[in-house]
């Protein structure tokens, strides 16, 4: 019968087996849940990407139609053609370079979630959180060279007469600033609260960042369980 030291020190190592156990059930559980919500998060990028992109393909489209079915402008000055058509293409370069991003977040960010080891999925998350600014950033830039070609051809519609294109330019200038209005509202309306949004870097706080930080990967840098070698030698 072994002594009443090593019967003592047999039960500790036991319990003290059965929370590690419990310790890592719950570090899995937590790793598991981690990976859900950024899963979550992942396809709803996912799914914005594709829509944004869809849009500007349209956009893209009217404006290439417009570029070749444009009327014959040889009456027209030469500042009102080039004002025109470095509108009309710079409004379809934004938005194509809108659909290729989209295309390369939609395809290349869920193929590195799958695919990579781990701690990918935190890694595609970060990286579309980050992008997904850009893309809008591309498209109402697009949408802004849009108006602007529109504005610039009404002059041109009117062979370059001072007054009679006025309304028309007022009405592209209300519209644009009805867009940013509305969208400054909604964007105040719907903002997530300060505390819940990510860090993206570039002047947020040191400690803000360190403790989003050790949210997104805690479940990478769990440590592994330890043996209970030692533990079931004194049973």
């Amino acid at each position: 019968r072994p002594p009443l030291r090593l019967r003592a020190v047999s039960c500790l190592c036991t319990g003290a087996g059965m929370l590690l156990a419990d310790k890592y059930d719950l570090q899995e559980q937590l790793k598991l849940s981690l990976l859900q919500i950024e899963d979550k998060e992942l396809n709803f990028f996912t799914q914005n990407c594709y829509t944004v992109g869809t849009q500007a393909a349209l956009i893209a489209g009217f404006v290439f139609s417009a570029i070749v079915e444009a009327r014959d402008m040889d009456d027209i000055g030469p500042g009102l053609k080039i004002s025109w058509s470095v509108a009309t293409v710079l409004s379809m370069i934004f938005e194509l370079m809108t659909v290729v991003k989209a295309m390369q977040l939609s395809i290349m960010a869920p193929g590195l979630a799958l695919r990579g080891p781990e701690g990918s999925m935190t890694r595609a998350v970060m990286v579309m959180r980050g992008e997904y600014k850009s893309l809008h950033r591309y498209f109402y830039a697009g949408l802004f060279f849009f108006h602007i070609s529109a504005a610039v051809y009404a002059y041109i519609l009117f062979e370059g007469d001072l007054y009679l294109p006025i309304p028309t330019v007022v009405l592209i200038a209300l519209a644009l600033a009805y867009l940013y209005i509305d969208y400054s509202f909604l964007e105040t309306k719907l903002r997530l609260p300060a505390g819940s949004i990510p860090p993206q870097g570039g002047g947020r706080p040191r400690a803000r960042q360190q403790r989003w930080d050790s949210r997104l990967w805690l479940a990478s840098t769990l440590p592994s369980p330890v043996p209970e070698s030692k533990c079931t030698r004194l049973r």
